[in-house]
């Protein structure tokens, strides 16, 4: 980190409202510990740096009518009997998913197969539902 952006954490502490009015209204803030640093970041502006992730969602039709949905960056698969609710239970999976990652963080995220899911976890947990149906590109399957 490029020195003299880390404040001290004891600094922080005392001055705890300044610091996340500071980090809401100005910039993010960079924290430094005895034993590692962090970053505090305004939700905009990490929607903004979250803003390139998308969802890509694969809907294929069954022999039964019914629809399945894959989406590719969090390896979900799910079923429903019209593509409106495919589309709905899909997104009721990701907050789902979003939720057990979080409450679980420090295995899922060590783990090398889900480790690349952190962008889009945290992104799902800082979104609506309207928002994450917006970052979702759907792509029939046989169709164009």
């Amino acid at each position: 980190m490029v020195s003299g952006l880390c404040k001290n954490v004891t600094e922080v502490r005392k001055n705890w409202s300044m610091t996340i009015d500071s980090v809401v209204h100005e910039r993010p803030a960079f924290i430094s510990r005895t034993h590692g640093s962090i970053a505090m970041i305004d939700e905009s502006l990490l929607m903004e740096l979250l803003r390139d992730y998308k969802y890509h969602l694969s809907i294929d039709v069954e022999e039964d009518g019914s629809f399945t949905a894959f989406l590719d960056e969090l390896e979900l698969v799910e079923n429903a009997p019209t593509k409106e609710e495919c589309i709905d239970v899909i997104i009721s999976a990701m907050k789902d998913y979003a939720m057990d990652y979080y409450n679980e963080f420090s295995y899922w995220s060590k783990a090398p197969n889900r480790a690349p899911h952190i962008p889009y976890v945290i992104k799902i947990l800082v979104s609506s539902d309207n928002r994450i149906l917006e970052d979702i590109i759907i792509c029939q399957i046989g169709e164009n």
